[in-house]
């Protein structure tokens, strides 16, 4: 990277959800130059094992780690954090980059109840 790193960071965790490809890997890649130690996730393995290799490659072994990951799935959420913890020892930064379409039905008719909204942003980490 060109611009001068303050290492801001350093000593801080982050997680980074959908940090594979764009925008996310671009925010886990900043974190790592930044200091932080990082834990990318995807739903795809072979995702993860490239962006990790590549992050890696740059940043240092000790300081990127990655984990497959789908958010929309609570059990997969509670793996991404407890393998956080047993690789880093804690978690400073998330970063909630994942998207995920909560109902097959039309989105716009979600936001029109209330009640299913609120279960539904109070679901995704907040448990």
């Amino acid at each position: 990277m060109s611009i001068n790193s303050t290492r801001k960071f350093e000593g801080k965790v982050a997680v980074v959800t959908a940090s594979t490809d764009g925008i996310g890997y671009a925010i886990a890649n900043r974190l790592a130059y930044d200091g932080a130690k990082v834990m990318v996730s995807s739903r795809k393995g072979a995702n993860v094992k490239r962006a990790v290799e590549l992050l890696q490659k740059e940043h240092g072994s000790e300081s990127v780690s990655g984990v497959v990951c789908h958010v929309g799935k609570d059990e997969d959420r509670k793996s991404l954090i407890k393998e956080v913890i047993k690789q880093f020892g804690q978690i400073d930064i998330l970063v909630d980059n994942a998207a995920v379409n909560p109902s097959p039905g039309k989105l716009l008719h979600l936001w029109k109840n209330e009640t299913y909204v609120d279960n539904y942003i109070e679901s995704r980490w907040i448990k």
